[in-house]
């Protein structure tokens, strides 16, 4: 008989009884029906990710494929599942909303925040290693040979910066000194840009570019030399309650960073190969910002965790920013 307390499995003793045996058995549906839920009509069991507002195009498939290769590689485990994506988009107040209701979300993608870890249970695994804290620029591009000068941070902090009126980026650049304007509607800063309202609308190096195609940019040009870069890692976050459905996505996602296939995914996308085709990512002038929520060096020196490591002494004591 195999020994199934050397596997892992609870036992009472070294040898089990066939109800024993039939009840450990019973173990592997159970985690799949809490980790994913059969739905009326479906074959297989399912998770729902909803996607926010500005998700117009690439993003779609970036977060839906790669929760499927999580998924996937958990199957043995805990059965198959699928993700599904309901139609249409949500913006990001009402997925917070469907998730910690339990109506219409089961799982998230969201830039990590203090906030949200504590009202959701967070999947700590970086999704496009880093890339959301490398920030590019929209400017007019009648300031493009003004913004050619700014070679560290105190140039920066003569200019304003638009963000949006509840983002924590907005909290982050006033900590670091640098003047914003904000708004409470996302499309709004593209306009209020144009209009001189301030001067430049730092985006992840993954959206910029899809932004820059699916929005009125007239008059507005993607700033060519600097990086203003951040740990700013976007995570999966699913309801407190739901362990099972974060264990198995954190171990899915950890399973590919160990063989490799993550990286193959992360290259291989079509978002992700034209930022570092077309953007120059790592031959800009950058300047970093302490972030002091993401400021671990364990963490920050992962080299399976970013695209590249950050500086190591990126938050000496006298850099860290106080946070309202």
């Amino acid at each position: 008989m195999p020994d199934f307390c050397a596997t892992g499995r609870a036992c009472a003793s070294r040898w089990l009884s066939l109800p024993a045996l039939w009840l450990t058995a019973s173990l592997v549906p159970l985690a799949s029906e809490a980790a994913c839920t059969l739905r009326d009509g479906e074959d297989v069991p399912s998770v729902l990710l909803p996607l926010r507002h500005e998700a117009r195009h690439d993003h779609r498939s970036y977060y839906e494929d790669l929760l499927q290769l999580a998924l996937d590689k958990t199957e043995t485990e805990y059965g198959p599942c699928r993700v599904t994506v309901p139609k249409g988009y949500k913006p990001q107040v009402r997925r917070y909303l469907d998730l910690e209701r339990k109506t219409g979300a089961d799982i998230i993608d969201a830039t990590a925040t203090p906030e949200r870890s504590e009202r959701f249970r967070a999947v700590p695994v970086p999704l496009l290693k880093g890339l959301m804290g490398y920030r590019l620029f929209f400017i007019r591009e009648s300031d493009k040979e003004t913004f050619s000068d700014i070679q560290s941070l105190d140039d920066l902090r003569t200019f304003r910066a638009g963000q949006g009126e509840s983002w924590f980026d907005a909290t982050l650049l006033k900590a670091h000194d640098i003047p914003v304007v904000t708004a409470p509607k996302y499309e709004s800063l593209f306009r209020m840009l144009q209009a001189e309202r301030f001067d430049f609308f730092p985006r992840g190096a993954q959206e910029i570019l899809d932004e820059q195609a699916n929005f009125d940019t007239e008059g507005l040009i993607i700033e060519p030399d600097l990086l203003l870069a951040y740990p700013s890692p976007v995570y999966f976050y699913v309801h407190k309650d739901n362990v099972a459905l974060a264990d198995r996505v954190e171990t899915g996602l950890r399973r590919a960073m160990d063989d490799g296939s993550f990286d193959q995914f992360f290259n291989g996308h079509p978002m992700i190969r034209e930022v570092f085709t077309e953007l120059n990512l790592f031959e800009r002038t950058t300047l970093y910002l302490c972030h002091p929520h993401h400021r671990d060096p364990a963490l920050l020196q992962r080299p399976d965790a970013w695209i590249r490591p950050w500086p190591k002494r990126l938050c000496d004591n006298a850099s860290i920013p106080t946070l309202d």
